[in-house]
């Protein structure tokens, strides 16, 4: 992984003695893709800033709509840099109209092993209210060897079952799975290829709710192969704002695609 070094300049307003953060400026200034800038760059470029107007704070930057109706006052759009990957946020009820969700109404989707290991995960959280080690893990699925359990968290992270601080023991936090991915347009024929047993399921769209337990079978592999693939962004809840869902973009292509897709349909909107 390689090393990311930003520098960070905050400035301060102090009134009777009490100081109120005014703006936060980060940038790249070593290493990794600054990806934040990249994204105001590209935003100002298509005039995104005639009808959005920034709002700058120490953890994100939020659009919101320079005369909003009643009600329409949250953020359309907030950018948020996160380590070496840039989280875009959108509002659920627009996001919506442009993703692909695979349902399968919670069966089918893990293997045996994986369903095993959360299960015990979710029985052991509940009771001790805190993550158990690896070493744990290891014994309560009969393992002698900790390289099984991690395959099987890294799965589950992947299909967005669990999360952890990196590094840090003990942080496991229990999650639930969207299955929602928005389909690049530039890699249609790459998605359809991964998804070619789903061929009849999908009839060619890759946009809508479909029910993937229309065909027989454990759909474990497909669900990992789409989330290890370019071809499409996994969708997942944005904690900071309940009302939006977040994507995670790790380079420059990427990100430029997504916002020339999105960008420009919310300023179509509005």
């Amino acid at each position: 992984m390689s090393k990311i070094i930003y520098d960070v300049i905050q400035r301060f307003e102090v009134e009777n003695g009490v100081p109120r953060l005014v703006s936060t400026n980060i940038q790249v200034i070593q290493g990794g893709e600054d990806l934040l800038s990249l994204a105001t760059s590209l935003l100002t470029q298509m005039g995104f800033y005639d009808k959005f107007e920034e709002n700058k704070t120490s953890q994100y930057i939020g659009y919101r709509l320079k005369n909003p109706g009643k009600g329409a006052k949250r953020y359309q759009l907030v950018l948020a840099q996160r380590k070496e990957v840039l989280c875009i946020s959108i509002p659920k009820d627009f996001f919506s109209s442009y993703i692909l969700e695979l349902d399968s109404s919670g069966k089918n989707i893990l293997t045996e092993a994986q369903q095993e290991l959360l299960n015990w995960l979710n029985d052991y959280i509940s009771t001790e209210k805190h993550s158990p080690s690896i070493r744990q893990m290891m014994q309560a699925m009969n393992l002698n060897s900790p390289a099984p359990i991690q395959k099987y968290l890294e799965n589950l992270r992947l299909m967005g079952y669990v999360e952890w601080f990196e590094g840090r023991a003990n942080t496991i936090k229990l999650l639930e799975p969207l299955n929602k991915f928005w389909v690049r347009t530039s890699k249609e024929k790459d998605f359809f290829e991964i998804s070619r047993n789903y061929s009849k399921i999908l009839d060619g769209k890759t946009q809508g709710k479909f029910n993937i337990n229309e065909l027989k079978g454990n759909h474990s592999d497909y669900l990992l192969r789409l989330y290890n693939s370019d071809s499409c962004l996994k969708i997942s809840a944005d904690s900071l704002f309940p009302y939006a869902w977040q994507v995670s973009i790790d380079s420059s292509e990427i990100l430029k695609e997504f916002l020339d897709y999105f960008a420009k349909k919310l300023m179509e909107q509005y």
